[in-house]
């Protein structure tokens, strides 16, 4: 569903309709009370009582919705399009007379959000969006803004480092890793984020230019893959675990036979 899009506000006579967010950010009113939900959320919403939700914030969104008992999707299939036609809104004579011939009342538009509504922090997205800027500043070379986003207590645990790097270890792995791959850039497969923490899988191309790990320049490109799991505090990451494919990157300069 994309940003803005809403339902009507409705009363279930036959069932109860409860709602399972997978993405995005969404705003459910149940008898006029408004709440907000995110991924992993569930909002129930009983019959005899009026709801409706809407899409709010900067993404689309997807969720799965329940009914019980069974009938709510015979109302759902009389209501389908093909599915190579662009989505358009409903037919609302139609939807009316769907509507009743199920036992839905359809009030009218939704209830007006409440002022200031959706401003509060998200702190899932807010930490989405905080490891995306650490790793884009890694591929702009931006090390004014990746320190920046790091916190005191820093430390990063990293494949085949014996010990865990403070800040100033970091900064210089960074250095010498892009001195060695100057055109390195990570592209993100994947993140999730629940409480401080966020997940990132993600995949490294680049060309062996300079010296690493004592391997002199081969010139070759390289592409591997890892998962890095980040903890935040205050907006600033703290603690950061990184498992990549050591043993495919050494094979891929000729430092290890494939």
């Amino acid at each position: 569903m994309p940003v803005g899009f809403a339902s009507p506000y409705h009363t279930h006579h036959r069932e109860d309709e409860s709602f399972y967010v997978l993405e995005g950010a969404i705003a459910f009113v149940c008898g006029g009370k408004w709440m907000k939900a995110g991924p992993g959320m569930f909002v129930y919403g009983p019959r005899e009582i009026p709801h409706g939700f809407k899409v709010i914030g900067q993404s689309p969104a997807r969720m799965l919705i329940l009914c019980t008992p069974a009938g709510f999707e015979r109302f759902v299939l009389e209501q389908t399009t093909p599915i190579d036609e662009p989505p358009s809104p409903p037919d609302m004579g139609k939807l009316m007379m769907l509507a009743a011939k199920y036992g839905i009342d359809i009030h009218g538009p939704l209830p007006e959000l409440p002022d200031g509504f959706g401003d509060e922090v998200n702190p899932a997205a807010d930490l989405k969006r905080l490891n995306h800027c650490w790793i884009q500043a890694f591929n702009d070379r931006d090390w004014k803004t990746e320190s920046a986003l790091r916190g005191e207590s820093f430390r990063a645990y990293l494949s085949g480092a014996p010990e865990p790097l403070d800040n100033a270890a970091w900064s210089g792995f960074m250095t010498a890793f892009t001195s060695a791959f100057p055109d390195s850039r990570i592209s993100i497969e994947s993140c999730i984020a629940e409480g401080d923490k966020v997940v990132t899988r993600w995949t490294l191309t680049g060309t062996h230019h300079g010296m690493f790990q004592g391997i002199p320049p081969t010139g070759r490109p390289v592409k591997f893959t890892g998962i890095e799991f980040n903890r935040a505090v205050n907006g600033r990451l703290v603690e950061h675990w990184s498992m990549f494919d050591n043993l495919a990157l050494l094979q891929q300069i000729g430092a290890m036979p494939a």
